[in-house]
Formats: C-alpha cells, structure tokens, sequence
C-alpha cells in the first residue's frame, strides 16, 4: 500500500461507515454548561466591580481630605511662624 495505490478494503471498509452526526441531547447539555459558566462568570465580574466602585467612592474623599488637612496644618504653622508664635 503506497500513498499513490490506497489499499481497496480500507477505503470499502471506510465507505461502509455511517455519516457522523451530533448528539443533539448532549449539545444541549454542553450548551447549557457553557452558559452557566459564562453567567457565574459574569456575575462575579460585577460583583468585583461593584466592590471596587464600592472601595473607590470611600478612598477618594478621603484622601482628598487628608491632603486639605495637612495643607491647611502647612499654613496655619507658616502664619503662626511668621507671627513669631511658633
């Protein structure tokens, strides 16, 4: 047998099997398995985003106020050295 000359009962045997078809049931089934990952999967992506939302709403403020705190120490010290208080 030779690329050129296929042996003749291979190709007869190979002739005389059935046409592959899907299983429609187990389509479904992984079908369904996709989508229950993708939607797990979705859902702690937004829920991570809403905790970070979350997180970011509180951290902005307060270092906001943190630098206004100490620039508004920086200036009440200058003026109070300045006046010869300090």
């Amino acid at each position: 047998m030779t690329a050129d000359h296929p042996d003749d009962s291979v190709s007869r045997t190979l002739a005389r099997l059935p046409a592959a078809t899907p299983d429609a049931a187990r389509s479904d089934r992984v079908r369904a398995r996709c989508h229950a990952v993708l939607s797990r999967h979705r859902r702690a992506t937004e829920r991570a985003a809403a905790r970070s939302r979350a997180r970011g709403r509180g951290l902005a403020p307060a270092l906001v106020g943190g630098f206004c705190l100490t620039y508004l120490t920086a200036v009440v010290v200058g003026a109070l050295r300045a006046h010869g208080l300090l």
